[in-house]
C-alpha cells in the first residue's frame, strides 16, 4: 500500500511540476524559439510531452531514491554532456526571461554597452556551463 501511495504521489508531483515549468517556459516562448531556430515546429507537442515525462521521471527517481551505478568514465561523459546542455538551457532561459520582462534593454542602457552584448550573454552561458561541470565533476558526491 505504501508503494502505491508513493507511486501516486510521484506521478502527481511530476505532473504538477511539469505543469508549472511548462507554463513558465511557454509563457516566455522558450520552446517555440527552440523549435523555430531548429526548424522543428511540427514537433511542439512532442516537446511538451517530453517536459512532462522528464519532470515525472525525475520526481519518481527522487521519491524512490533511484541511483544508477556506472563506470567513472561514463560519469565524466554524462557530467560534461549534462553541464553543456544545462548551461545552454539556463542561458537561453535567462535571456528569454530577461527579454520578456524587458530587463535586457534596461541593463544595456544602464551599463552603457554599445557593442558586445552577445559576449555578455555568451559569458553568462559559459559561466553556467563551467559551474555545472565543476559541481558535477569535482564537488558532487552523489549516489
Amino acid at each position: 500500500m505504501k508503494l502505491i501511495v508513493e507511486i501516486l504521489f510521484g506521478f502527481a508531483a511530476g505532473a504538477i511540476t511539469a505543469s508549472g515549468l511548462f507554463a513558465l517556459v511557454s509563457s516566455i516562448g522558450l520552446i517555440n524559439r527552440f523549435a523555430a531556430v531548429t526548424k522543428t515546429t511540427q514537433y511542439l507537442t512532442l516537446y511538451d510531452n517530453m517536459i512532462i515525462i522528464g519532470a515525472t521521471i525525475g520526481n519518481v527517481m527522487f521519491i524512490f531514491n533511484i541511483c544508477f551505478r556506472v563506470p567513472r568514465l561514463l560519469q565524466v561523459i554524462f557530467a560534461i554532456a549534462y553541464g553543456l546542455i544545462a548551461g545552454i538551457f539556463i542561458g537561453t532561459f535567462s535571456v528569454c526571461l530577461a527579454e520578456t520582462i524587458k530587463s535586457l534593454p534596461i541593463f544595456v542602457r544602464r551599463v552603457r554597452i554599445g557593442a558586445g552584448l552577445g559576449w555578455v550573454i555568451l559569458s553568462i552561458a559559459v559561466g553556467k556551463c563551467v559551474g555545472h561541470l565543476l559541481y558535477y565533476l569535482v564537488l558532487y558526491k552523489g549516489g
